[in-house]
C-alpha cells in the first residue's frame, strides 16, 4: 500500500512518501539550495513540502517564479489542490505580464502563495508596487535561467537584498555544462549548497520510468542539395578572401564558432585602424548568413529557410544594410522565390509523420510531443498530420507574432495544453516555448526534429516524456550536416554537467550542524493506516534499498535506428566500472610522489609487494627468473637510496620548510598575499623597483594578467620591462595569469606566439600560465620552499660559487645588451670589456669570489633601485610626469636639495613655471 506524506499545511495523500524528496526537503531547509534532479522524478512535491513547512514554521509569503505562463499556471492549479488552510480563495495567486501591475498590487497584497513570471516580480519591486521583505521562501524553478541579465537572475539578487529572513530553492534537471555556469546559478541564488540525485540512484530508480532515446537518421533529399551547392562555392569564395587577408586563420570548412573568432580579430583590427577591415567585417557578416542558410537546407527543409530568409528580409527593411545587401543580392532573392514555390523536400518531415502516426496506430491512446525549431516547420508537420485520422495535432508556439506568423495568447496556450492532457488532441507540435517544466502524464513518445547543442534544452525536451511510465525519444540527424556536429555536442555537454555539478558540490561542502530529525518534525507518514515521523521512513527506505546500491542499470538506453541499444540491461553500472579502471589509482601514481607538491629529484624505488602465491613487481606479473633478476637490482637501488635520499636529496620533504616570500605594495589590493599568508607564508612588503614578488635573493617574479600582457605587446613596453627584469636578478621569471590569452581580439594568434618566442628563446626569460590569483599563490609557494631547500642544502663554498656565477651572467648579459648580436665594437673596446671582467676576478686559478676592493653589482643594483625610489616620489608630485622627474633629480640630485631651493631654482628646470614650483615646495615642505 502506498505511503504518503502529512503535514499540517498539506491536504491529505496529495503527496506520496519518497525516501529520495523527504531527504532533499530536509536539505532545502537547512540551507538555501540548488536541487538537481532528473526530469520526472517529483522536484515539484519537494517545492510544495518546502513552501509548506517554511509557512507553517515562519510565516510570511511564498513566492514561485517560473519562467513560461504555462508553467506558471501549472503551478498554480497544482497548489490550489495541494495547500490546504487557505485563508481565501486569493490567498494563492498567480501574475503575469498579461495582468496590468495595479492589479498584481491588489493580488499580492492578499496572497500567501505567489507564483508570477520572474519579469513581472522584477518589474513590480523596481516600480515599488509590491514588497519583497515578509518572503520567507522563494522557489526558483528552472533555476539554470538565473545567469546574466535574465530576470530569475535579477530577482534573486532584489529577494536577496530586500527580504528580512531569506530562504532560496532553486531547481532544475540542467544547471549547465561547466562549472562556471552552475557557480553563476548558485551565486545569483544565493545557494549554499548543492542537493543533486542521479535516476540511477537507489532511492530514486523504484520511481524511474524506462526512457529509450533512439536516433534515427535521414538521408538529404537531392534538390536541396542542388539549392546549397551554388550557396557553398559563395562560401568558400568568401572565407578565402578572409584566410588571405590573415582574418581567418583555419583551413578546411568553414564552422560558425570559426567565424566568430574571425570576427573578432576583424573588429580588432578595425579599432587597430586597418582599412581592409570595414570590407572584411561584411564578409564575415555574409559568411555567417550563407553557413546559416546552408544548414537551415540541409537539416531543416524548404520551411525553415523560407522562415530564415523571411526574417533576413525584415531585417533588412528595417535598417540592418548588411542583410538588405544579402538578401538584394540576386542568388538569394531567386533562391527565396523558389522556396516559396517549393514544397517541402526533406524527409525529415515525411519520417516524423511516419513515426507519429506509427505510434498512434500501435496504441491510439498515446500523446505525442513535436519539438521543432521553426514556426513554419511546425506549420508543415501541423498540415500533414491533420490529413490523418488517426492524429488530432495541436499547435503550441510563442506569443508573438512575427512573418506572417500568428502567435497564441496565454489563453490560447493554457486551453491548447488542457485538450492534450484531456485527449481531445493527441499531438502537440511545438517550438521551444513547450520545453520548459510542463508536466503531460502521458506523452508516451517525443520526437526532435532536429537535435540541439544545448545539453539543458535537450534534456528539458526529453523530459516531456517517462514521466509516469515508459516512453521513447526519436531525434532525426539528416546525414554529413551540422545535425551530427549537434547531437555530439549535446552529448558532450550532458556528461560535463555532471562532473561539474559534482566538483562544485564538493568545493560547497556541507554544514556541519544540519539536524534532519528537527527539520523535518513537522512531517509524518501514514502507510497501512499507522504514522510515523517521516525522518523514521527515509531511514528505514535507505536501509531497505541500500544493497542494490551500484546495481542500478541507467534510465536511459541510446540506440541508432537498427542498432543494438547502447545500455545493455544485462550489465550493472559496477560492472561497466570494473572494465574500465582495471588498475587500482595507486598503481598510476608515479613512484615517490606523495602529493602534487612533492616531485622528487630522483623518484625512489617502488614497493616490492610479496604474495603468497606469485611474487609482483608495479602489478606486472613476471618469470620466476627475471623477478630474481630484478628483486636483486631493486634491493641494491634500495640501499642506495636510503643511504643517498635524506642527505643528498633536501627536496623530498620541501612542503614542510617554512618560507617568505618578498611582496610589492601594490599587489595588497589583491588576493595573493592573502593567500600566502593563509598557508602560512612569510609575507614581507616592500616596494621592488622591479617585478611583483621576490624569493630569496635571486628570484624576482613579474606577475601580468592576460590582458596586461597584451597592452604591453601593442604599445611596445613588452621588450622594455623584459630586458629591466632580466637585468634585476639572476632567476627572473614572467607569470601570465589568467584564462584566454590565444583568443583575445586585440592582438593575432601569430603575433603573441612571437612574443613568447621572443622572451623565452631570444632573451632566455621562463614564462610561465596560471587560471587566477589562487593558482598563481600555489606557485610562489612551491617555488618559494623549492628555492630555500635547494639554498639550505649548499655548502658555503658552493654558495659563493653560486654568486659568482650569477653575477658573472649578469655582467654577460650587460654585454650582451650593450652590443646587440655580439657586434660593433672595435677592437680597442672588446678587449677593454675582456679586461674589465679577468679583473673582477674570471680566472678561477685565482680562487676569487667577489673583489672587495671594486663596487659590486649588487651595490650598483642598491644605488640603481635608491635612483628609481626617488624619480617615483618625484612622480607622485602634481603634474609631476617621468621626463621632468629625472630632470629634477639631474639637476638637484637629491630630494633634500629640492626641497631647500626657492621658486626661482625650480623654475630654471625645463618644465617647471612658477605656479608648479610653487604646488612643489607646498607639498614637499608639508
Amino acid at each position: 500500500m502506498a505511503a504518503f506524506i502529512e503535514h499540517p499545511r498539506l491536504t491529505a495523500e496529495s503527496v506520496e512518501a519518497r525516501a529520495y524528496q523527504i531527504e532533499a526537503v530536509a536539505d532545502c531547509l537547512g540551507a538555501p539550495t540548488l536541487l538537481v534532479l532528473p526530469t520526472a522524478l517529483g522536484k515539484t512535491p519537494i517545492e510544495w513540502m518546502v513552501i509548506a513547512e517554511r509557512l507553517h514554521t515562519v510565516g510570511g509569503r511564498a513566492l514561485i517564479i517560473a519562467p513560461t505562463n504555462a508553467l506558471v499556471n501549472q503551478h498554480f492549479v497544482d497548489l490550489k489542490a495541494v495547500i490546504k488552510n487557505q485563508q481565501s480563495d486569493d490567498s494563492i495567486t498567480s501574475m503575469t505580464g498579461s495582468i496590468d501591475w495595479r492589479k498584481r498590487q491588489k493580488r499580492w497584497a492578499a496572497a500567501e502563495i505567489i507564483v508570477a513570471t520572474p519579469h513581472v516580480i522584477r518589474n513590480d519591486v523596481n516600480r515599488g508596487s509590491i514588497d519583497l521583505s515578509d518572503v520567507t521562501i522563494l522557489v526558483a524553478d528552472e533555476a539554470h535561467h538565473s545567469t546574466g541579465k535574465h530576470s530569475s537572475a535579477e530577482v534573486g539578487d532584489l529577494y536577496l537584498q530586500f527580504a528580512n529572513d531569506p530562504l532560496i530553492l532553486g531547481a532544475t534537471a540542467s544547471p549547465g555544462s561547466n562549472r562556471e555556469q552552475v557557480e553563476e546559478v548558485c551565486k545569483r541564488l544565493g545557494l549554499k549548497r548543492i542537493h543533486s540525485r542521479s535516476a540511477e540512484n537507489a532511492l530514486l530508480a523504484p520511481y524511474a520510468a524506462g526512457l529509450q532515446v533512439k536516433e534515427v537518421f535521414v538521408d538529404v533529399d537531392d534538390g536541396l542539395k542542388l539549392m546549397a551547392a551554388p550557396l557553398q562555392m559563395w562560401l568558400e569564395h568568401l572565407v578565402d578572401q578572409l584566410r588571405r587577408l590573415g582574418y581567418h586563420v583555419h583551413s578546411g570548412r568553414a564552422t560558425s564558432s570559426q567565424l566568430n573568432e574571425t570576427r573578432g580579430r576583424i573588429q580588432g583590427a578595425i579599432v587597430r585602424g586597418e582599412g581592409l577591415a570595414y570590407n572584411a567585417a561584411r564578409q564575415c557578416a555574409q559568411a555567417q548568413r550563407l553557413l546559416n542558410l546552408i544548414g537551415y537546407l540541409l537539416s531543416q527543409g524548404v520551411a525553415a529557410s523560407r522562415e530564415y530568409l523571411g526574417r533576413v528580409k525584415n531585417s533588412g527593411e528595417n535598417g540592418d544594410k548588411g542583410a538588405s545587401a544579402f538578401f538584394n543580392d540576386s542568388r538569394i532573392t531567386e533562391l527565396f522565390e523558389n522556396l516559396k514555390a517549393s514544397p517541402e523536400l526533406h524527409e525529415k518531415v515525411g519520417k516524423t509523420v511516419n513515426l507519429v502516426l506509427d505510434q498512434l496506430e500501435a496504441h491510439p491512446e498515446s500523446r505525442v510531443i513535436i519539438f521543432a525549431h521553426f514556426r513554419d516547420t511546425v506549420n508543415e508537420i501541423v498540415k500533414r498530420l491533420e490529413d490523418s485520422d488517426h492524429a488530432k495535432p495541436e499547435r503550441f508556439v510563442g506569443q508573438a507574432s512575427r512573418d506572417g506568423s500568428e502567435g497564441m495568447t496565454q489563453k490560447s496556450q493554457l486551453e491548447g495544453l488542457q485538450r492534450f492532457r484531456e485527449g481531445k488532441c493527441n499531438v502537440l507540435v511545438a517550438t521551444s516555448v513547450g520545453e520548459e517544466g510542463l508536466d503531460v502524464p502521458r506523452a508516451d513518445l517525443v520526437v526532435f526534429y532536429e537535435p540541439v547543442g544545448s545539453e539543458i534544452r535537450t534534456i528539458q525536451r526529453r523530459g516531456r516524456t517517462g514521466r509516469h511510465r515508459a516512453g521513447t525519444v526519436h531525434i532525426l540527424i539528416a546525414r554529413d550536416t551540422r545535425d551530427e556536429g549537434a547531437r555530439a555536442s549535446a552529448l558532450f555537454r550532458e556528461k560535463k554537467m555532471k562532473h561539474a555539478i559534482d566538483r562544485v558540490r564538493r568545493s560547497m561542502g556541507r554544514p556541519v550542524d544540519d539536524n534532519p530529525v528537527e527539520l523535518l518534525r513537522s512531517f509524518k507518514v501514514r502507510q497501512n493506516g499507522i504514522i510515523g515521523s517521516a525522518h523514521a521512513f527515509m531511514i528505514s527506505e535507505m536501509e531497505r534499498l541500500a544493497p542494490e546500491l551500484g546495481e542500478q542499470t541507467s534510465r536511459i538506453s541510446t540506440t541508432v535506428e537498427g542498432q543494438k541499444s547502447v545500455t545493455d540491461a544485462s550489465e550493472t553500472l559496477s560492472e561497466k566500472r570494473g572494465k574500465k579502471y582495471k588498475k587500482e589509482p595507486s598503481r598510476l601514481r608515479p613512484r615517490g610522489q606523495t602529493g602534487l607538491d612533492s616531485f622528487p629529484s630522483s623518484a625512489p624505488t617502488s614497493a616490492i609487494t610479496d604474495d603468497k602465491d606469485e611474487t609482483r613487481i608495479d602489478g606486472n606479473d613476471l618469470d620466476i627468473d627475471e623477478n630474481i633478476a630484478k628483486l636483486a637490482v631493486r634491493a641494491a637501488e634500495d640501499i642506495v637510496q636510503a643511504l643517498t635520499t635524506e642527505a643528498v636529496d633536501p627536496l623530498a620533504h620541501e612542503a614542510d620548510i617554512p618560507c617568505r616570500i618578498v611582496v610589492d605594495h601594490r599587489e595588497l589590493n589583491t588576493t595573493i598575499a592573502a593567500t600566502l599568508r593563509l598557508q602560512g607564508v612569510e609575507v614581507d612588503v616592500q616596494t621592488l623597483a622591479i617585478g611583483d614578488f621576490q624569493i630569496g635573493d635571486r628570484v624576482v617574479v613579474e606577475r601580468k594578467r592576460v590582458r596586461d600582457f597584451v597592452d604591453s605587446l601593442l604599445d611596445g613596453r613588452l621588450l622594455e620591462q623584459a630586458h629591466r627584469l632580466i637585468a634585476s636578478a639572476p632567476r627572473p621569471l614572467l607569470l601570465i595569469e589568467g584564462g584566454g590569452l590565444f583568443t583575445q581580439r586585440a592582438v593575432h594568434n601569430n603575433a603573441l606566439m612571437g612574443a613568447l618566442a621572443t622572451l623565452t628563446i631570444d632573451l632566455g626569460l621562463p614564462v610561465v600560465t596560471t587560471q587566477d590569483g589562487e593558482e598563481t599563490a600555489r606557485f610562489l609557494i612551491i617555488a618559494a620552499r623549492r628555492e630555500q631547500a635547494l639554498l639550505g642544502a649548499l655548502t658555503k663554498e658552493a654558495r659563493a660559487r653560486m654568486k659568482y656565477d650569477d653575477e658573472l651572467k649578469s655582467r654577460n648579459l650587460w654585454f650582451e645588451n650593450q652590443v646587440p648580436g655580439g657586434s660593433g665594437l672595435d677592437e680597442k673596446t672588446t678587449i677593454d670589456a675582456a679586461e674589465t671582467i679577468i679583473d673582477s676576478g674570471f680566472q678561477t686559478k685565482q680562487k676569487v669570489i667577489l673583489d672587495a676592493s671594486k663596487g659590486s653589482l649588487l651595490d650598483q643594483r642598491e644605488e640603481q633601485k635608491k635612483q628609481t625610489n626617488k624619480l617615483h616620489l618625484l612622480e607622485s608630485l602634481p603634474n609631476i610626469g617621468p621626463a621632468t622627474a629625472k630632470r629634477l633629480l639631474d639637476h638637484f640630485k637629491s630630494i633634500e636639495a629640492l626641497t631647500q631651493a626657492d621658486e626661482a631654482e625650480l623654475c630654471q628646470v625645463t618644465g617647471i613655471g612658477p605656479i608648479s614650483a610653487r604646488t612643489i615646495l607646498e607639498v614637499l615642505r608639508d
